[in-house]
C-alpha cells in the first residue's frame, strides 16, 4: 500500500518557516538577555527592572511578528503561536510581567508603592520601545514576501487609537473584569 506523499505549498510554508525563526531568535535573545542579568546584577529590584525590560522586548518583538503571522496565515495559526508563546513565557519570565496594570494593581490594593510601580512600567515601556529598531530592522530586510514595505508603511489597522486613551480604556476593562469576579470586594 502507498502512503500518500505530503505536499506542501513552499510559497506559503517559506514565509512562515521566516516568521518562526524570527519568533525563535527573538526568544532566544531575550533568553540569553534575562540570564546574563541573573548571573550579573546582584541588586534584586535593578535585577527585575531590567528583567521587566527584556520581557516587554521579547513580548513586543515576537507579537509584532504575531501580526504578520495573523494577517497571512490565519487566526488558527495565530492562536497556535501565540499559546505556544504564553506557555514559554509563563515558564521564563519569573517575576517579570511585561505589563504595567500589575503594578498599578499592586499600587490601588495597598502591596506595592507608586515609585517601584513607576520604575517598573518605565522599564517596561523602554524595552518595548527599544525593540521596535530590533524588528523594523528585519523586516526592512525583507526576507520573506511577507515583510514587503512592513519597515516602513504607515499603520493601517482597522482599530487605531491614541495610546493614552486605549491604555485608560484597557485599565477600566481590567478593574470591571475584578470587580466583576469579586476580587475587589470588601472582605
Amino acid at each position: 500500500m502507498l502512503v500518500p506523499s505530503l505536499q506542501i505549498n513552499k510559497v506559503t510554508f517559506a514565509p512562515l518557516v521566516v516568521s518562526t525563526l524570527f519568533i525563535l531568535l527573538t526568544s532566544l535573545l531575550a533568553h540569553c538577555a534575562r540570564r546574563l542579568v541573573q548571573k550579573t546584577v546582584k541588586e534584586p529590584f535593578v535585577r527585575l527592572l531590567l528583567e521587566e525590560a527584556i520581557a516587554a522586548a521579547e513580548l513586543c518583538g515576537c507579537c509584532f511578528e504575531l501580526i504578520v503571522v495573523a494577517d497571512h496565515f490565519g487566526v488558527a495559526t495565530y492562536a497556535i503561536f501565540l499559546f505556544v508563546l504564553t506557555i514559554w513565557w509563563s515558564l521564563n519570565w519569573g517575576d517579570a510581567t511585561a505589563c504595567p496594570y500589575t503594578h498599578i494593581e499592586d499600587v490601588i490594593e495597598g502591596r506595592g508603592d507608586v515609585k517601584k510601580a513607576f520604575l517598573k512600567t518605565w522599564a517596561e515601556l523602554a524595552g518595548g520601545l527599544l525593540v521596535f529598531k530590533y524588528v523594523q530592522t528585519y523586516w526592512a530586510l525583507e526576507i520573506s514576501e511577507t515583510h514587503k514595505n512592513k519597515a516602513s508603511e504607515d499603520c493601517t489597522a482597522d482599530l487605531q487609537v491614541i495610546g493614552m486613551f486605549l491604555s485608560l480604556t484597557y485599565l477600566k476593562q481590567r478593574y470591571s473584569d475584578r470587580v466583576s469576579a469579586g476580587e475587589f470586594m470588601a472582605p
